[in-house]
C-alpha cells in the first residue's frame, strides 16, 4: 500500500488517484492520526464480490469437499 499525508494527497491529487487505481490495496491517507483508504471502484467491487462469496455456506462447503478429495488423491486429468 502507498501511504501519504492528507496534505500530500491534497497537493498531488491526480497522482494519488492514479496510485489508488494501480497500487494493490489502494492508498492510505493519514490525516490527524486517522487513516483513510482510497481504492478504485474496481477493487471495491472485487472486495464486495469476495465477501458475498465467502458468505455462501454451500459454496464454502463444496470448496472444502473438493480440497479433501484432492488431498486424498481423487483427481481427474483432462
Amino acid at each position: 500500500m502507498y501511504h501519504v499525508t492528507g496534505e500530500y494527497a491534497k497537493n498531488n491529487f491526480s497522482e494519488v488517484l492514479e496510485k489508488a487505481s494501480t497500487e494493490p490495496g489502494g492508498v492510505v491517507i493519514v490525516q490527524e492520526n486517522k487513516s483513510f483508504i482510497l481504492i478504485s471502484q474496481e477493487e471495491l467491487e472485487s472486495w464486495i464480490e469476495t465477501t458475498e462469496l465467502l458468505q455462501n455456506k454451500t459454496l464454502i462447503a463444496d470448496i472444502e469437499a473438493s480440497r479433501q478429495e484432492y488431498d486424498q488423491g481423487e483427481v481427474f486429468t483432462l
